[in-house]
């Protein structure tokens, strides 16, 4: 399949300027399988307001409460988005304690908002897991919580005119704690039953 630009552009932004104690350093001791915990090193989010598939407000406040797994893609996407969200749902049927399945939310986010109608996101979402959220936004707002994260993204358009085009954007699913701050990162490609594995030891352990 052609990707315009490689998915692994994903972290770029994120890794830049932060070494390797930015994860280690005051870190709560804790053992994950596939992915990176940020302990104490946890990040408050940009002020941002995104809309969700049945068009209601989604920032902040809905983000708090609840451990949180964030993917931005589009529903276009050939690839590496359907992969993420099957990784997800398969993820959740793997998680036993279904208190910690309460305690998880799935959102994706979708950075081509031209195309991805809160009705499309709806279906998209909902055919992986009915209790997936779907939200975007307009491009500037979506860039004020893309870019507090590094979760770098670029349509890939000759014209505002052209219909039919890809994004380029990251394969990596962000983490949020029940405060809203961003407190880890799953890379791709995505293992469901050791993120499984690691959701659990995170929710259990904090």
């Amino acid at each position: 399949m052609r990707r315009s630009a490689p998915y692994i552009i994903a972290v770029v932004a994120l890794v830049l300027g932060l070494g390797g104690s930015w994860f280690a350093q005051n870190s709560k001791p804790i053992k994950l399988e596939v992915g990176r915990w940020f302990g104490e090193q946890a990040r408050t989010l940009v002020d941002f307001e995104l809309r969700d598939q049945n068009n209601q407000p989604f920032g902040e406040k809905q983000l708090k409460g609840k451990w949180s797994l964030l993917f931005f893609g589009y529903t276009h996407c050939p690839d590496i988005c359907p992969i993420s969200l099957q990784a997800m749902a398969e993820m959740m049927k793997a998680i036993d304690d279904k208190h910690v399945r309460e305690d998880l939310q799935v959102a994706f986010i979708s950075v081509d908002p031209a195309r991805d109608t809160p009705a499309l996101l709806k279906s998209y979402v909902e055919y992986f897991n009915p209790s997936f959220i779907g939200a975007t936004a307009a491009l500037p707002e979506l860039k004020k919580l893309t870019a507090s994260i590094g979760i770098a993204h670029k349509l890939e358009k000759k014209s505002d005119e052209q219909e039919s085009y890809l994004v380029s954007h990251s394969g990596a699913i962000v983490l949020l704690n029940p405060q809203a701050e961003f407190s880890g990162l799953f890379s791709a490609p995505h293992d469901a039953l050791a993120m499984a594995r690691d959701m659990t030891k995170i929710i259990e352990h904090y």
